[in-house]
């Protein structure tokens, strides 16, 4: 019924403020998807069920973490999704309108919670594509006002203040995740609020953690 939430703040006044808010490590990774993408385009699009047909076939047949992930639900659990208003798709396209990447994220009135940025690792790879991927998601939710947070995901690990707190012990499969959290969110966790996402009536809804010892999280 919950699940603890990855939360990046986008009710904020720039983009330019967030990259000024991160830390080193994340300023520094913001530069080089600059560097190594400025002959791309990224952007919102019109939502094609073949592209994302075609991705989520080829995600899964790539080695992520050293080994191939089977996804958990099929093309039609996102298509029927769309039917109901919930999905954005958003696209990297070279000059020839080639698109090298997309990303399909769920939107549920102020809260966007994300799947992965999906692309080919072996021709992309050097760009920092998912990192690029990243960034404009965020750029996009900041600079349209559409919503306040996007969530990443982080599973079942209590709440979001727990999770900034104890972020140490899930470094191996969460690492790359915080360097999109700014500075002053990781050196004072205890000025987090206890959110986390309650997936009843099969939805999202982003909350405050009320009841501490009667939740289940799966």
């Amino acid at each position: 019924m919950y699940e603890t939430p990855f939360l990046i703040n986008v009710n904020i006044p720039t983009f330019e403020y967030y990259i000024k808010s991160l830390a080193k490590t994340g300023k520094k990774n913001y530069k080089y998807t600059i560097k190594h993408n400025n002959d791309l385009e990224y952007s919102l699009i019109k939502y094609d069920a073949d592209i994302v047909e075609f991705f989520m076939g080829l995600w899964q047949n790539q080695l992520i973490r050293g080994e191939k992930r089977q996804w958990g639900f099929s093309p039609y659990y996102i298509h029927n999704l769309y039917q109901k208003n919930i999905i954005d798709l958003f696209a990297t396209y070279s000059i020839d309108n080639t698109v090298l990447s997309i990303h399909f994220v769920e939107r549920y009135d102020d809260y966007v919670y994300c799947h992965p940025p999906l692309y080919d690792k072996s021709t992309t790879n050097n760009r920092y594509m998912a990192k690029h991927m990243w960034f404009n998601l965020i750029k996009h939710y900041i600079n349209n006002k559409e919503v306040n947070w996007v969530d990443f995901g982080a599973g079942n690990r209590g709440t979001w203040k727990e999770l900034v707190k104890n972020r140490e012990q899930y470094m191996d499969k969460m690492a790359y995740k915080w360097l999109y959290v700014p500075k002053k969110v990781k050196e004072n966790p205890d000025k987090e609020l206890s959110y986390i996402v309650d997936k009843s009536n099969n939805k999202r809804k982003l909350i405050k953690n009320e009841q501490p010892n009667n939740l289940h999280y799966f």
